[in-house]
């Protein structure tokens, strides 16, 4: 199964993300040198991934491939930084898999609609309206489209280029070509994983849990790594403001199951929670499921208050008849920067 990661440029980046072979992220013209939602997007990147790049006011350009082990840091006077219009402190490094040289626009991917609701790019639509994120998820489904969008924009004739040859950008023509040249990624290999601080903030949790899901047998019991096909955090389920905290889809005796993970750095009020998480099964159920497939919720806390049971017994009485499975309930604590996950029913007791 196909995980795709789309990332935003510009004109002034797009050239040396081709010619380096790189894609990055950045929070704008802040001196951060720490950003915990940036780094939690970029954090579910795995090598074998596939790279879209979205340059404004052009289109969508592929297809490459990320080539990093994990997600790499690069402070704000690092490499490549002065030439850059905004510093990009969190980058992977990528190589060509399918790269065209037409893009596609986003009228073409967003705006012209298909002729069912299924076939729409939900998560490009949803960043569209609720604003620009740096490194943006695609469900399988919609990469795929995507992904054949672009091959036939292109009549399926790729760039390949030969040793002494990089791609570069045409702003004239808005394509992507070659040129006679070698250019190699020089910076530095320094990890971006120390500026997860778990315990500090919800977004610190969903980093580290999007950082080491399909590596940590933590986090088996939630997404087993030899069943995890894809996740994505903070995924839009809807044109309103909700957003599921982490999203697996895991393929068990050969049935999908999407696996709704909610997050809490604190105690968790249960009658909200029951009411979000319903919302989202709503919504998987009327734009990603198929009959077949299961929803299972996953609720973490620091702890929960004495309705936490009774509201999810509530939930999954309610919402069987859309595919919900099962809940489970987890308290989780922090030791030595790793995370500890404990059943509510044994912390309760």
């Amino acid at each position: 199964m196909c995980r795709c990661h789309v990332f935003v440029v510009n004109r002034k980046t797009f050239p040396y993300h081709l010619k380096y072979l790189f894609a990055g992220t950045t929070p704008g013209k802040s001196n951060q040198e720490r950003h915990i939602s940036l780094l939690a997007d970029i954090a579910r990147t795995r090598r074998g991934d596939k790279v879209v790049f979205y340059l404004e006011q052009v289109g969508f350009f592929g297809i490459f491939e990320v080539t990093s082990d994990e997600p790499l840091y690069v402070p704000q006077d690092g490499y490549l930084q002065e030439y850059l219009d905004k510093p990009l402190i969190y980058r992977v490094q990528i190589k060509p898999a399918e790269v065209y040289a037409k893009p596609v626009s986003e009228w073409e991917a967003i705006d012209e609609l298909p002729e069912k609701s299924r076939d729409i790019l939900w998560s490009l639509l949803y960043r569209k309206l609720k604003g620009k994120r740096g490194c943006s998820y695609l469900f399988p489904n919609e990469s795929e489209r995507l992904f054949n969008l672009l091959r036939k924009k292109n009549l399926y004739k790729t760039i390949v280029i030969s040793k002494g040859e990089y791609y570069t950008y045409d702003a004239k023509e808005e394509i992507i070509i070659s040129k006679k040249g070698s250019y190699k990624y020089k910076g530095s290999l320094r990890s971006a994983k120390e500026h997860i601080q778990l315990g500090k903030s919800e977004g610190d949790l969903q980093a580290w849990i999007c950082w080491h899901l399909g590596r940590d047998s933590t986090l088996d019991q939630i997404a087993p790594a030899q069943a995890l096909q894809w996740f994505a955090n903070e995924v839009y389920a809807g044109t309103g403001t909700q957003k599921i905290d982490i999203l697996c889809i895991v393929k068990i005796n050969n049935f999908r199951e999407f696996r709704i993970i909610e997050i809490k750095n604190k105690k968790a009020d249960s009658q909200q929670l029951m009411k979000q998480t319903q919302r989202y099964i709503w919504w998987l159920n009327s734009y990603q499921c198929e009959s077949s497939d299961k929803i299972k919720v996953f609720w973490i806390a620091k702890d929960f208050d004495e309705k936490a049971k009774d509201c999810a017994d509530q939930l999954k009485k309610s919402e069987e008849n859309k595919g919900l499975d099962e809940i489970k309930l987890f308290t989780w604590r922090s030791k030595r920067k790793e995370l500890i996950l404990n059943t509510y029913s044994d912390h309760s007791s």
